[in-house]
């Protein structure tokens, strides 16, 4: 057969390809055998025929796997991919050659493709109408409710029976912080859960996927040879999936642009079902990655709207909605609870002597002091000099050991001096007479202060 005949009738970069099938059944050199005009040129001048591929291109395990399938199983296949190697998507269709043109342990193949700068829909949605639809579904269930966790959780609980693996998880990670969370995970066994397994799944696992997967869009372990691969380059995730008992995996990462925001796998799938399971995985965590994002930019909105920024408590704005809850009737404060007002003495004589820098650095230390005795409840920057704390479900005997506790700590000569008011409610029925009335207290408190200090500057 006249291989450069056959790439020469396409329009777009062709290609044939060998694969060596070795005695284990695993693949050997893939080779380009020969090749068009265009694909010559996108190539550049390191090309020439019979080139092992990764002479030219990276390697990649994912790329091989379908080379193997189409040319030696002689599967029909089709792949839109990022190629991170090369800064472009790769649109590939792999065509099997006749059984007659191989030669003994080679196995040949067309390979053609273009390349787009981007993710284009149109080329995205050229899946399977079993893969569209479930994907829609999964898109659906994104969509009709607010509950984030709770319609996240649905969704993978439908990948696992879809893809039949023994676990389905979304991880959600925070890389500016060093964290990471598992969202949810389903398993085939019921019986099996998540605590199970967070010895082998951990923050430093968790962290280490990162460099693993920046040269690819997923990651597959199909086989002990896969494995074997991966130990190669990360024998930390390698051991803790072993030590798992995980045979198989699929894991993709959840993207916002080209920062990483979490990771969708499944483990201990069928691995005969790879192409269809690698294509449902693929597209399912392109709109998970959306929906996470928007959680998180939502969240964030939340957080600069209700903390502030210089301490970190919470603001005025989310004080004045709790308030609001209370006194509408939709989330009462459980009593008995206590009010404290605390107003710091000698913020105006800091800002006057050190500057703002000084003053901020004070009003945080004020912070610092107040979570160090009241960290377990409800703990507000009112404004300016300002605290204010709410105590749900709080005996009287502990609340004043806790107000005791504070002004001990803030007294007159400490780093940190406040004026402190405090009201006790054992009722619980009425949270803004107790803020009115502590308040007051907290005044009483700063004109004594200041009558017994007349050389602290009023605010």
């Amino acid at each position: 057969m006249d291989f450069q005949e056959i790439v020469d009738s396409y329009d777009m970069a062709a290609a044939v390809l060998s694969v060596e099938q070795k005695t284990d059944g695993h693949c050997g050199d893939i080779r380009i055998v020969k090749v068009n005009d265009k694909y010559r040129q996108i190539m550049g001048p390191g090309y020439h025929d019979n080139i092992i591929y990764s002479e030219l291109i990276p390697k990649e395990p994912n790329f091989e796997d379908f080379c193997y399938r189409c040319a030696v199983e002689k599967q029909h296949l089709h792949a839109y991919v990022d190629t991170k190697s090369m800064g472009v998507w790769t649109d590939g269709t792999y065509i099997p050659l006749s059984p007659e043109v191989d030669e003994g342990n080679l196995h040949y193949f067309i390979f053609f493709f273009e390349f787009t700068k981007g993710p284009e829909s149109e080329k995205m949605s050229n899946v399977s109408m079993d893969s569209a639809s479930f994907v829609i579904q999964a898109c659906i269930k994104l969509r009709k409710t607010h509950d984030f966790c709770g319609c996240m959780t649905d969704v993978n609980c439908d990948i696992q029976e879809k893809t039949d693996a023994f676990c389905s998880s979304i991880v959600l990670v925070d890389e500016e912080r060093d964290k990471s969370a598992i969202l949810c995970a389903k398993f085939k066994n019921d019986s099996a859960k998540i605590e199970d397994f967070r010895e082998h799944l951990t923050h430093a696992v968790i962290s280490s996927w990162k460099d693993t997967v920046k040269n690819h869009d997923n990651i597959i372990v199909k086989d002990d040879v896969d494995m074997t691969e991966l130990e190669k380059i990360n024998p930390l995730w390698a051991k803790s999936l072993r030590a798992a008992a995980v045979k198989s995996l699929i894991l993709v990462p959840l993207l916002q642009m080209d920062k990483i925001i979490g990771y969708l796998f499944v483990t201990n799938f069928d691995t005969e079902r790879l192409v269809e399971i690698k294509e449902i995985i693929e597209l399912t965590a392109f709109f998970l990655s959306a929906e996470v994002a928007n959680n998180n930019l939502m969240e964030r909105l939340e957080f600069m709207s209700n903390v502030d920024l210089l301490t970190a408590l919470r603001n005025r704005n989310s004080m004045n909605y709790r308030v609001d809850l209370f006194v509408n009737g939709e989330k009462s404060v459980q009593a008995p609870f206590g009010v404290i007002f605390a107003d710091l003495n000698g913020l105006k004589q800091a800002n006057d002597s050190g500057g703002h820098a000084a003053g901020d650095a004070l009003l945080r230390k004020a912070a610092l002091c107040m979570e160090s005795v009241l960290g377990e409840y409800e703990i507000y920057r009112a404004g300016g000099d300002e605290f204010v704390v709410i105590a749900p479900a709080c005996s009287k005997k502990l609340f004043d050991q806790k107000v005791s506790e504070l002004r001990s700590k803030s007294g007159y000569g400490s780093d940190v001096c406040f004026a402190i008011g405090s009201h006790w409610d054992e009722n619980g029925d009425n949270l803004r007479l107790a803020m009115h009335l502590a308040d007051e207290a907290m005044y009483a408190d700063k004109a004594k202060f200041y009558e017994e200090h007349p050389e602290m500057a009023r605010r």
